[in-house]
């Protein structure tokens, strides 16, 4: 199995996980079977309880969500009263995520929607996103940061942590803690600053922050939201 690059405990000098979060690797391997099984009852794309990203709930984004550039004038007319911060990349997004079939071990078919919501692009480095396809009580809030790499070339590096509860599938009571999910993004915005596109690599892991349960490969896509 793929490790971590960093021990989630690494990440947080002298953390001590509790114990009704600690679960054995055996334990872990169970809960991920069970969750692959229950997937393959209801959905053929395998298991993808990762981050802010759960497909297995079966929601797509609302029609018109992510509106293509021609369809967003607010933006752009935004953006020349405001300036070019960022190269256009600060500010609020709705976006959809879809899968790009690579994911592994279990595979997810091309195409099929993971998630879509808003994400937040903060001028100091910050990142904050709310997922409209995961429950609340399975973690529906990743919080990240990023840096720019080209003209209008962005790197985000962005942290959830997932957890199985009476909303998930199967369902799980009382909740327990799955584990980090660490997300890395490169994403370029539009020449016209009110749309942007890239990649969105998902890592799941267990609850000891190596254990590596799901990698998910996917896309995404996001139109600017304005005040107007």
């Amino acid at each position: 199995m793929k490790q971590a690059r960093d021990s989630w405990h690494a990440w947080v000098p002298g953390l001590q996980t509790p114990g009704a979060l600690r679960a054995p690797h055996r334990e872990m391997r169970r809960v991920a079977a069970a969750l692959v099984l229950g997937v393959a009852g209801t959905m053929t794309a395998g298991l993808a309880s990762a981050g802010c990203v759960d497909h297995r709930q079966g929601r797509s984004a609302p029609d018109g969500w992510v509106l293509p550039d021609a369809a967003n004038p607010a933006a752009a007319a935004a953006l020349a009263a405001n300036g070019a911060r960022e190269a256009g990349i600060v500010g609020l997004w709705k976006f959809t995520i879809t899968s790009d079939g690579t994911a592994y071990p279990t595979p997810i078919p091309f195409g099929a929607p993971l998630d879509f919501g808003i994400t937040q692009w903060h001028s100091d480095g910050t990142e904050l996103m709310v997922s409209g396809s995961r429950p609340p009580s399975t973690a529906d809030v990743c919080m990240g940061v990023w840096k720019q790499t080209g003209e209008r070339t962005f790197k985000l590096r962005h942290f959830g942590l997932s957890w199985l509860s009476s909303d998930s599938v199967p369902p799980a009571s009382p909740a327990v803690f799955l584990g980090p999910a660490v997300m890395e993004s490169t994403v370029t915005v539009s020449r016209s600053r009110k749309s942007f596109e890239g990649t969105f690599n998902i890592d799941q892991y267990a609850a000891d922050g190596v254990t590596l349960i799901e990698h998910i490969g996917a896309k995404v896509v996001a139109s600017k939201v304005t005040a107007d």
